[in-house]
Order: C-alpha cells, then sequence, then structure tokens
C-alpha cells in the first residue's frame, strides 16, 4: 500500500517522518490514506527501528492515538485500519495493523464495538488455528478477548465459537504450561473464561424468549475430558489466586460455580484437592478482605462457597474437612446478628465440634511424644516434656516437679479462674452440673472482639446452652441471605456425612464382632489411620 520507498540513517529521521506524516505531512486527499502511508512506514522498518518487546510499537501507536488527524476522525481512521487488517495477508502487515487496534480497543472500548465484524472475527479464529507457533497467533488470542469481554455477540460470531476450536485451546492450555512466556497459557485461559460468559448470555437470551436454550459448549468439552485439562484446572485456581482485577475475579467464579453445580461427576471431581485446598484459602481471604464497595463480588465468592463445600471432594475428607475452623469462623462473622436461629445454634454445635476434634488431636500428639520419652527424661526438670506443658499451658516449669500431666492444649484456659464461669457447682464426685464459658477459646475475629463458647457438662438436667452472641460486622440483607444458604447446604451435607459414616461404623463392627475380633483395636486403628490421613500440604497463598 505504499507509494514511497524511504531510507533513513538514524531512528531521529524515522520518528520525525512518522511524526510528519501525521502532522499531515506528503500528498493525502484523506485521513484514511494519511493513516495507511503512516502504517505502511511502520511495516516497512519494524525490523530496523521497532524492538522486538514491543514497548517501540506501543509507543507508535499512541502517538497516533495523540494526533488531531485521529482525535477528529476517530470512526473513520479505525474503519480504515479494521479493512486493512481483514484484507491484509502479509504477516508483517497483519502484525503491525493488529497491534494497532488492540491498543486502541485499550485506550477506547468503543473501538472494539466498532472492529466486530463476521469477516474479522472469522479471520481470527482461522489464524489462532492454523498459526500455530507464529507471533500472531497469541496476538489473535490478545484481540479476540477484547473484542468479546466488552459485548455480546451475535448468535452468527457465537457458532463460530465450536466445540472444535474450544477443544483446541483446551490442547493448547496443555501444549504451553512449560513455556517460559506465559503469556500464550494466560490468554488462552481469559478467552476460554469470557466464551463462558457468552454461552451463560445466550442461554440467559434464551430462557428469557422461552425458546430452546442449548447447553454450555464449554461445559460439554470440558466434561469429555477427563484427566486431559488438569493444567487448565490449576491455572484457573492460580490466576485466581493473584488476580487484582475484579472483572477476572467474576469470570473465574461464574466457570467455578458451573463446574461445582453440574450434574456430571466428572466436573464436580474436576480439580486435584490440593487446588480444592488452595480454592478455600482463597474464598476465606477474599471474604474477609473485600472492601464494602466490591460487595457483588463478595457475593460471588459465597455463592461458590456453597457447592465448593458440598459437592466436591472436600466433604469426603476425613477427619474433617480443609480449613474447617476458619469457614465456621468466616461465616459466623458474615452472617451477623440477624442470622436464623436454627442455623446460629448448627454453626454454635459445629464450633463446639471442631474445640473437641482439636483437643484430641493435641491430647493424641502430646501421647505420642511422652511415650517415646525416656524414664530419665520424665524425671528431669529439663525434660522436653516439662518444656512442651509449660509453652502449652503458658507457665514456667518449676525445678522441684518430678513429673507433669497431659496437658490440655485447647481447654487450658479452664485452669485460670478469671477465664471460666460456672453456671453450676461441683458435686462431692468432682461432676457438675450446667454449663461451662471458656472465654477467648476460638480466635478473635477482625474487630477484636472475644468468642465465648459454651459447653455443656454431663450431670444433673439443665437447659440446652444457648450460643452467645457475637459482636459482628455490618451485613447487608443479600449477604445474609448467601451466608444461610451456604450453611444450609453445607451442614445438610456434614449431617449425611455422619450419617453414612455411622452406618459404615456400624456395619464394621458387626462383621468384626462376627468374626471374633477386637472392636476397640479396630477403633485405635482406625483413629491411627485418620492421624495420618490428616496431615495437610501446605499450599502458599497470595495474600
Amino acid at each position: 500500500m505504499a507509494f514511497f520507498t524511504y531510507t533513513f540513517e538514524s531512528p531521529t529521521q524515522f520518528y520525525a517522518e512518522l511524526q510528519d506524516q501525521l502532522d499531515g505531512g506528503g500528498f493525502h486527499d484523506s485521513p484514511e490514506s494519511q493513516v495507511n502511508a503512516f502504517i505502511s512506514l511502520l511495516v516497512q522498518h519494524q525490523d530496523e527501528f521497532l524492538d522486538a518487546s514491543g514497548q517501540d510499537l506501543a509507543n507508535c501507536c499512541y502517538r497516533l492515538f495523540d494526533s488531531e488527524m485521529f482525535q477528529n476522525n476517530t470512526l473513520a481512521i479505525v474503519s480504515a485500519i479494521l479493512d486493512r487488517a481483514i484484507e491484509g495477508q502479509e504477516e508483517r502487515d497483519m502484525w503491525i495493523t493488529y497491534q494497532i487496534l488492540l491498543h486502541a480497543g485499550k485506550e477506547n472500548q468503543k473501538v472494539n464495538h466498532w472492529i466486530l465484524k463476521s469477516e474479522f472475527f472469522a479471520k481470527l479464529k482461522y489464524q489462532i488455528l492454523e498459526m500455530d507457533g507464529e507471533r500472531l497467533q497469541p496476538l489473535a488470542v490478545d484481540l479476540l478477548f477484547e473484542i468479546c469481554r466488552v459485548q455480546s455477540l451475535t448468535p452468527r460470531d457465537l457458532a463460530l465459537v465450536d466445540e472444535d476450536l474450544l477443544h483446541y485451546l483446551l490442547d493448547l492450555v496443555e501444549r504451553t504450561r512449560t513455556d517460559a512466556d506465559e503469556g500464550l497459557n494466560y490468554g488462552v485461559i481469559k478467552l476460554l473464561l469470557t466464551f463462558n460468559e457468552q454461552y451463560m448470555l445466550h442461554m440467559a437470551a434464551c430462557r428469557a424468549a422461552r425458546q430452546y436454550t442449548p447447553s454450555n459448549p464449554l461445559l460439554s468439552a470440558l466434561s469429555d475430558r477427563p484427566g486431559a485439562s488438569c493444567t487448565f484446572g490449576e491455572n484457573l485456581i492460580f490466576m485466581l489466586n493473584r488476580a487484582e482485577e475484579s472483572a477476572l475475579q467474576m469470570l473465574i467464579l461464574k466457570l467455578l460455580y458451573l463446574l461445582f453445580t453440574s450434574p456430571h461427576q466428572t466436573l464436580n471431581d474436576f480439580f486435584y484437592t490440593n487446588d480444592l485446598h488452595v480454592l478455600v484459602d482463597v474464598v476465606i481471604r477474599e471474604l474477609w478482605n473485600l472492601p464494602e464497595e466490591e460487595e457483588p463480588l463478595r457475593h460471588a465468592y459465597l455463592r461458590v462457597m456453597g457447592p465448593l463445600l458440598a459437592n466436591t471432594g472436600l466433604k469426603r475428607e476425613q477427619p474433617a474437612m480443609y480449613k474447617r475452623a476458619e469457614i465456621i469462623r468466616v461465616l459466623s462473622e458474615l452472617g451477623g446478628d440477624s442470622l436464623d436461629d436454627d442455623l446460629r445454634m448448627q454453626l454454635w454445635e459445629q464450633e463446639q465440634l471442631e474445640l473437641m476434634q482439636q483437643q484430641e488431636i493435641h491430647s493424641r500428639l502430646w501421647n505420642e511424644k511422652t511415650m517415646r520419652l525416656t524414664y530419665r527424661d520424665r524425671q528431669s526438670s529439663n525434660s522436653p516434656a516439662l518444656k512442651f506443658a509449660s509453652i502449652q499451658q503458658g507457665t514456667s516449669v518449676n525445678s522441684t516437679s518430678s513429673s507433669t500431666a497431659c496437658p490440655s492444649p485447647i481447654l487450658s484456659n479452664v485452669q485460670q479462674p478469671q477465664s471460666v464461669r460456672g453456671t453450676g457447682a461441683l458435686n462431692s464426685t468432682g461432676s457438675s452440673s450446667g454449663s461451662l464459658v471458656l472465654e477467648n477459646v476460638l480466635p478473635h475475629s477482625n474487630n477484636n472482639s472475644s468468642t465465648n463458647l459454651h459447653i455443656h457438662v454431663s450431670g444433673a438436667p439443665s437447659s440446652r446452652p444457648q450460643p452467645a452472641r457475637r459482636d459482628s460486622r455490618p451485613t447487608s440483607p443479600t449477604t445474609q441471605r448467601l451466608v444461610e444458604r451456604v450453611l444450609r447446604e453445607w451442614l445438610e451435607q456434614e449431617l449425611k456425612n455422619a450419617a453414612a459414616a455411622a452406618s459404615a461404623n456400624s456395619g464394621s463392627t458387626s462383621s468384626t464382632t462376627a468374626g471374633g475380633r477386637n472392636s476397640e483395636d479396630d477403633v485405635a486403628a482406625a483413629s491411627a489411620a485418620a492421624s495420618v490421613g490428616d496431615q495437610r500440604i501446605a499450599i502458599t497463598v497470595a495474600q
């Protein structure tokens, strides 16, 4: 398209000529011919004066956008650049033209609406499929993402996003997992997320019009690939962990919700256990840290949290769900004082159960530690046992002590009168009636309010203890409703798991008795196996 051949002795001369083209130099009868001359100059000398990083080309693009010519004729110039992109066949020309359109769309989102033409959409799809390994492929991915994220596709354009394209993109994610440049891998994942958003919009429009509602092609593609999209799942969680843009977080959460609520079991079990643990950490972190102006995003995390806890492999974890105490705490805090009383009681009972489980774990660890000590160690004032007891109880070791009892790390505050209030009198046998209030047993919330836990002590009849009201942060009706929904889904699943476990234990006990084996030995073995299975792999989560 160029009519002249230029020779420059230095970059200064090159950039001076570029500026002259933008200022109206030369013989141009229209802004369209003027911008074509500008682009032709970039195409001819890109190897000489434009660095490989793309920074020089970006500077040239913004020179164009800041020029008076572009400001006064934006639509006409964008149309001319788009026509050149559709008609262009040379890779060097398309590289420059696509870069200008990409930067223009980021500078002004209206440009992405203007450049959505079926011919260009089809050309970008072709280049993604056919230009594997070439530099135009990631550029076409980024350009298609920018086009799709700001507008709804027409049914004609959406038909181009078929399962063949989806399978190719998912395979591309797997092939590029070890690439030093992660741009293509993450760019393809973001493009798939926008396609999922487009399918959801199309399905919603069909339901509103009471038309036939098609299935989501991305979910269908993922369900057809069990075990073949591991990198996609891993990087999806990684991107959510590191994402700073609310829009990207929302796109990821929408897909996660669909995966966790899908009737296909292969999609419920799409993620590995370690990935689910990272996701739990991310959800808890975001629910605590999101500001009030990000309330819609907090609601999205709560919508995902329910099926995450109830429908995935987390529900099968033994002896307890990962980060169970933290989950209880954040839901209690977000629920506020207006939580349904039945839910509040169930949540308090979950806290009590978690407390007892933690006590058992610490006691078991203590027993295992003391069993490994010699008689001399247990009698010595410098023994590890006494040091461990002093750390757990917060007291100094008496040098005259000859032995120590097993401490109760979780309930250590019971031995401190200022931390215990009794509501019943001890009888002569040492038992009591009523309940104890253990202050500051659970971790403090963000507002530094203490948490009182009522533990009923068996003995004389007494009324059922009621959970103490918390000083909670202000909560909106929508947040409260979502928290209640999460609790109902989760606690219902917890009850099912408990019933299933009880049934299994009952069957196991009957079988053991019939065979003449010692059921107590089996219980001890099961407890030991549970303690081994409870060891977790630490996953780093962005702060």
